[in-house]
This record gives C-alpha cells, structure tokens and sequence, in this order.
C-alpha cells in the first residue's frame, strides 16, 4: 500500500510499505530543473532524513527543459539515494543503464527497467535478501493497453531539387555548409530503415565534410539495435561538427554517452532550440 500521493503540477510522490519512493511523471509534462528539485525533495522527506530508495515510472510521455537534463546528470548519483529505478519502454531511456555503469562506482547506482516488478525486485534487493518472495502473489501495475504498430514512412529514392526524403527523415543543405536531416513524424525507425537512410544521406551529401544538424523533436520510435548503431557508427561520424536539436533525455544522454563513453573525434552536443544549435556550429570552421 502506498502513502497517500503528493501531487506537484508534474509528478505524483508517495511511499509504499517497503519505504521505496515512488514518483511517476504526470503525461505531458515539460519539466524543469527546479520541478525535479522539487518532487526531489518531497521524496527525501517521506524517506524521514534516510538515504533513499526511488522508482520513477517514467513511461508516461513527457519532455525536459536544458537545465533539467543538467539536473539529472548531476543529481542521479546523488548521496541522499541508495538506489534508482527508472521504468520506461523507450529506447532513449535505456542508454541510462548502459551510461551510469561507466559513472557509479562508489556512488548511489542508477538502473533502468522495463517492468514495474523488476524495478521493485531490484530496489527492495538493497533491504532483503528475498525480495522476489515478497512480491510473489503482488500485482504491482495495471496492464497496459497495447500500443498501435507505427507505419513507415515512405519516401522518394532520390532527391529532388536539392532535397532528399529517406524513409525515416528529409536531408537538404542550407547555408554556411550547414546539412540538415530532420525525422519525419511519427515514423519507426529498426536498423534496416535506418542503414538505408544513412547510406542514402551519405550518397546525397557526396564527399564534403559538412556541419550536420540532426532535428530529433518530432515523435518517432526507434528499436534497441537501431540506437545502438547510431551511437556506434553514426554521432560524430559523418560531420565536422553535430549539433542534435531533441526535447528528451534520452537522446541528451546518448550524446553524453557517446562524447565521454565512447569518445566520438567529432564536437556534438544536444540544443532545445534551432537558433542556439546554429550559433553553436558557427564557431566551428569548414
């Protein structure tokens, strides 16, 4: 049973009767840093001064301001916690797990799921020895409605007049030497999909090294293969500089993964907005 739930305008906090943490962002939230500082706080008094244990139930779709990406890298790790759980199905939130293995030696560990009863089962391993036992017989999450498939998006095989629609985004190249490929809306994006584009840009663009602007805002879904091909082969691969114009975390820490983890040669790094990204790659030479 949980305490009764602290409501803040983007997140619900409450406890349950292991003493874990819940926080569960509210659908359609755009959250800043001191949002998160706050639902922080509220959690660490129902924890009575302890080192706690959280569960964000991350799975509702929501988007961040810079300062609260800021935020989260800084304070994830933080002493005041023995352990985060993080649940959510979308790919960009698992590069958490993969980026906070390289960072949490001798700190408060950090881990991502895709269930709710794998996240307690973790947490509660921190108090009990048999923390499954203590869940056998528990129904801890609703059962989710099945999502609707995502269609591809098809697109022309070749450009026209200057411009090139793949089957999951649309390169053209402005001024300044500056290569823009946007993602089309709502398309699902698996490592076939995503080769083909990458090797139709790659036949457009032609052999110039470019300045690149990859604008991730619009929805779009993409599998764990596919992201981990971008991080490997992709960022900081194929520009003299990438600036990423995204709204989420997830795609803020997969740059953060790929300049510190796997140390990209190329500068990249994430912008909310077109204009900072553009002012960012100006400082750069062709």
């Amino acid at each position: 049973m949980k305490s009764t739930e602290i409501k803040t305008k983007t997140c619900l906090v409450s406890k349950d009767d292991f003493g874990i943490i819940h926080k569960t962002v509210r659908p359609n939230s755009h959250l800043s840093a001191e949002d998160i500082r706050e639902s922080d706080e509220i959690g660490f008094k129902l924890s009575d001064g302890k080192k706690a244990l959280i569960l964000y139930d991350a799975r509702p779709a929501f988007t961040l301001t810079n300062d609260a990406m800021e935020y989260l890298h800084k304070h994830l790790l933080s002493k005041r916690r023995i352990a985060s759980a993080i649940v959510s199905d979308q790919p960009g939130i698992k590069v958490l797990g993969d980026y906070f293995k390289y960072r949490q030696q001798g700190k408060a560990q950090v881990k991502v799921f895709s269930t709710m009863r794998e996240a307690l089962e973790w947490l509660l391993s921190f108090k009990y020895k048999k923390a499954a036992e203590l869940l056998k017989g528990k129904e801890l999450e609703k059962q989710k409605p099945k999502e609707k498939t995502l269609k591809k998006v098809k697109g022309d095989k070749a450009p026209a007049e200057g411009v090139l629609t793949t089957c999951i985004a649309r390169v053209d190249v402005h001024e300044n030497n500056i290569a823009f490929k946007r993602v089309l809306p709502n398309t699902h994006i698996d490592l076939s999909s995503l080769k083909q584009s990458v090797k139709d840009t790659i036949e457009f663009l032609g052999p110039e090294k470019r300045k690149m602007v990859y604008d991730l805002r619009p929805h779009f879904t993409i599998t764990d293969d596919a992201l981990n091909f971008v991080i490997d082969e992709v960022m900081g691969k194929h520009g003299i500089a990438t600036a990423v114009i995204a709204k989420t975390i997830g795609v803020y820490l997969m740059a953060d993964y790929a300049v510190k983890i796997k140390k990209i040669k190329t500068p990249l790094k994430v912008f909310t907005d077109e204009e900072a990204a553009l002012k960012w790659l100006a400082k750069h030479k062709n």
